[in-house]
C-alpha cells in the first residue's frame, strides 16, 4: 500500500469511476424548478408523517430548469463524468468531439435545482458554518461506501470551495490517500492555516473551547468500503442464509478500515460542548449477483437485512459520539440513455426505475432500502435515515451514461444529483439544529 500527501491550499484529486475514487469537484448550484408530486415507490416512499411545522423535510420536492445553472457548472467546467452516447445506435464516436459533447451534455443535466414542497429551495450553502460545525466534533464529517458515496465526498469537496463575499473558495490544504493500487480506501481534508478562514474560525467565540489542535486535523474524511464488513464476515453471513460455496474472491472489494477509523478518533480529547461527529454511510450496489457470485437474490436479501443489523450494531453505540445518517441507495434506471431531462414524478419510470432482472441487482434497490430504512431511521437517537430516493427517482437523465462500451445508469454525472444530496444533507443539520 502506498501513500500519497497532496499539498497547496487545494488539490484536485481526479480518479476514475472504474477505480472508485469519485473526488471530483461539483458546482454548486442555484436555480428552480415546478413538477407534480411523486407517487409513492414499492411502498418504499412512505407518505411524510406530520411533523413540527419549524421542520422544513428536504426528501420532498421538485426539479425545475434555470439558466443559472448552465453559468454555474460554466465557471467550473467539470464535466468529465458526463459521457455523451457512443453508442453504436448514436452513430459510435468516430469523427465526434467528446469532449465538447460531454461539455453540451453536462450543462443541460447542471441545469436543474431541487426545491422543496413549499415552493423554496433547501437551506443555503454556508462554507464557514459547515466547517464551524465540523471542528465542533472530534471527527467532522465522515463519508463510509462505495464509488457512489466517492461521488457524494467529490460534491463536498466542490461546495467546501464555494463562497460568499470575502470568503475564499480554496480552504483545503491536503487530501493524504491510502491507496491499494485498485481502490483508494481512505481520504481526508484539512484546513489550510494560509487561507483567511482558518484565522477567522480561530477567533470565533463559539469554537473557543475547541483545543487549538482540533484545527489541524481532518474536517471531511471518506472511507471506500463497498460492502461495509470484511470478506470474511460476509462468508459467515452468507453461509447463515443458505450460500453452500464461498464468496468469489475474484471480484475485488474496497475495505478501507471504517471501524477502526472511528476508534482512532475516539482516542482524542473531548471537550465541554463537544457535538456529534456526522457520519454518513450506505451499501447497496455491491449486494448484486455480479458482484457476490454465487449468491442467488434471496439470498442477497437475507444477507443485507444481517449486514444492516451489523452495522446499525456499531454505530448505534459507537467509540466517538456520532450521529450516523444511512443514505438510501440510489435509484438505477433501466435505459437512461433514452432521457434527456428529468421525468415527472408520476411517470412510470419514477414509479419503477427498474422493471427487470439485473445482473448488477438494480432490481433490489427498493428492497435494500426498506431494510436500511426500518433498521436506521427508528430504533435509536444516534442513528437517521436520508433519503435521497424521491429527489434521484426523477433524474434518469442524469446519469454517467455511455461508459466503457455500455451505459453507466447507477452513476451520476458532476455536477449534477448527488450534490443535492450534500445540500439536503446541511438543510437538515441547519433545520434541526444537529
Amino acid at each position: 500500500m502506498s501513500c500519497k500527501t497532496f499539498d497547496g491550499v487545494f488539490t484536485k484529486t481526479r480518479r476514475t469511476l472504474a477505480l472508485g475514487a469519485a473526488l471530483s469537484a461539483l458546482l454548486f448550484m442555484v436555480i428552480y424548478a415546478n413538477l407534480p408530486r411523486i407517487p409513492y415507490l414499492y411502498g418504499l416512499v412512505s407518505k411524510p408523517a406530520l411533523v413540527s411545522p419549524k421542520y422544513r423535510d428536504a426528501t420532498y420536492g421538485k426539479w425545475i430548469p434555470s439558466p443559472q445553472g448552465i453559468v454555474d457548472a460554466d465557471l467550473w467546467n467539470m464535466f468529465r463524468s458526463c459521457h455523451p452516447d457512443f453508442s453504436q445506435a448514436a452513430g459510435g464516436s468516430d469523427g465526434r468531439d467528446k469532449e465538447e459533447e460531454q461539455k453540451i451534455r453536462g450543462r443541460k443535466v447542471a441545469s436543474w435545482e431541487w426545491i422543496l414542497e413549499d415552493g423554496n429551495p433547501p437551506r443555503e450553502w454556508d462554507t464557514e458554518a459547515f466547517i464551524e460545525r465540523a471542528l465542533k466534533s472530534r471527527g467532522g464529517f465522515v463519508v463510509i461506501g462505495d464509488s457512489v458515496a466517492g461521488q457524494m465526498m467529490g460534491d463536498l469537496q466542490t461546495l467546501l470551495r464555494q463562497h460568499r463575499g470575502d470568503h475564499p473558495r480554496q480552504v483545503t490544504e491536503r487530501i493524504h490517500l491510502e491507496d491499494n493500487n485498485i481502490f483508494i480506501s481512505i481520504s481526508w481534508l484539512t484546513l489550510s492555516p494560509k487561507n483567511p478562514l482558518f484565522e477567522r474560525l480561530l477567533a470565533k467565540p463559539s469554537l473557543a473551547e475547541v483545543p487549538r489542535t482540533r484545527f489541524s486535523e481532518p474536517i471531511l474524511t471518506m472511507y471506500r468500503s463497498d460492502n461495509l464488513l470484511t470478506e470474511g464476515e460476509l462468508d459467515d453471513i452468507l453461509k447463515s442464509v443458505g450460500m453452500v460455496e464461498p464468496l468469489n474472491r475474484k471480484v475485488h472489494r474496497a475495505t478501507g478500515d471504517w471501524r477502526q477509523g472511528l476508534r482512532n478518533i475516539s482516542r482524542g480529547t473531548s471537550w465541554p460542548g463537544e457535538l456529534d461527529t456526522i457520519v454518513i454511510v450506505n451499501t447497496g450496489p455491491h449486494y448484486s449477483p455480479l458482484h457476490m457470485t454465487p449468491a442467488n437474490d434471496d439470498q442477497l436479501i437475507k444477507s443485507y437485512e444481517i449486514v444492516i443489523k451489523t452495522i446499525y450494531n456499531f454505530l448505534s453505540a459507537p467509540p466517538v459520539p456520532t450521529l450516523t445518517f444511512f443514505r438510501a441507495t440510489s435509484p438505477a434506471h433501466q435505459n437512461c440513455g433514452a432521457y434527456s431531462q428529468p421525468v415527472f414524478r408520476n411517470s412510470s419510470t419514477a414509479e419503477n426505475p427498474t422493471p427487470e432482472w439485473h445482473n448488477y441487482g438494480w432490481h433490489m434497490f427498493p428492497e435494500f432500502n426498506r431494510i436500511a430504512k426500518k433498521v436506521f431511521a427508528d430504533q435509536s437517537s444516534t442513528t437517521r435515515y436520508l433519503d435521497i430516493w424521491p429527489l434521484s427517482v426523477q433524474r434518469p437523465d442524469a446519469h454517467t451514461g455511455w461508459n466503457v462500451n455500455q451505459f453507466d445508469c447507477l452513476h451520476w454525472c458532476q455536477p449534477s444529483v448527488t450534490a443535492w444530496w450534500v445540500r439536503n444533507l446541511w438543510h437538515t443539520i441547519q433545520e434541526e439544529g444537529l
